[in-house]
């Protein structure tokens, strides 16, 4: 780690630019995050903050956070139509938060007064609103399973968006299908963050699929734009 400093030091939106110039802006996501559209920043932090947990680098959680707040979402009553083996166990969830990434952050930089800072300034620059018609649902998708969200509304000629983030170990797909059954979007790899993003030609309801791609249960967020 670089030596202690003193003061607040350079603000988290320095810090974020220097460090994504350096790994990239788009690691290794699941889907092209490149268009920085709300969710698949949600997408880029998930794989920013794996990375720096990876490195033991506390700078890369606190980028992670910073993204993360610029994409708040409200909860949203929504199940899925499941299928696949039912559950032997209730799985371990483990959700990914601002504060739960600025407290790692904070460990993994022991009493370096740059990271605290650091820290503080995403902590108290979070974005309080919301972003317009993004909405967050939970659920739990079975051993070998797939869950289906028929008929989601999205609106013609605005970027559509459907990411999933798993709360505990595992791999999913996620694919996205217009109201005739075509095929419009389908990430490349299944991941612990799944992300797919389209332009609808009209307003129309689409239908997202969710492929489990382990042998346990795994609770998710699923999101919408």
């Amino acid at each position: 780690m670089a030596s202690r400093t003193h003061g607040r030091g350079p603000s988290a939106a320095i810090v974020s630019t220097l460090l994504l110039a350096g790994v990239g802006s788009t690691p290794a996501a699941a889907g092209d995050v490149g268009e920085m559209a709300p969710l698949a920043r949600l997408a880029l932090s998930a794989r920013v903050a794996e990375w720096g947990r990876a490195d033991k680098n506390p700078l890369a959680l606190i980028v992670a956070a910073q993204i993360r707040s610029q994409t708040p979402a409200r909860p949203i009553a929504r199940a899925p139509e499941q299928s696949g083996e039912a559950a032997a166990a209730t799985p371990t969830i483990d959700e990914a938060s601002v504060a739960g990434l600025l407290a790692e952050a904070r460990a993994l930089g022991g009493k370096d007064a740059t990271i605290a800072a650091l820290a503080d300034d995403v902590r108290g620059s979070a974005t309080k609103g919301l972003v317009a018609g993004a909405g967050m649902s939970r659920a739990t998708v079975r051993p070998a399973g797939t869950d289906w969200y028929p008929k989601l509304k999205f609106e013609g000629s605005r970027y559509a968006e459907a990411y999933v983030e798993l709360s505990g170990t595992g791999a999913v797909h996620v694919s996205v299908y217009d109201d005739a059954g075509n095929l419009v979007c389908r990430d490349p790899n299944p991941s612990a963050v799944a992300y797919c993003g389209w332009t609808p030609s009209r307003t129309a309801t689409f239908d997202v699929k969710v492929e489990n791609r382990s042998t346990v249960a795994v609770p998710y967020r699923m999101f919408t734009n």
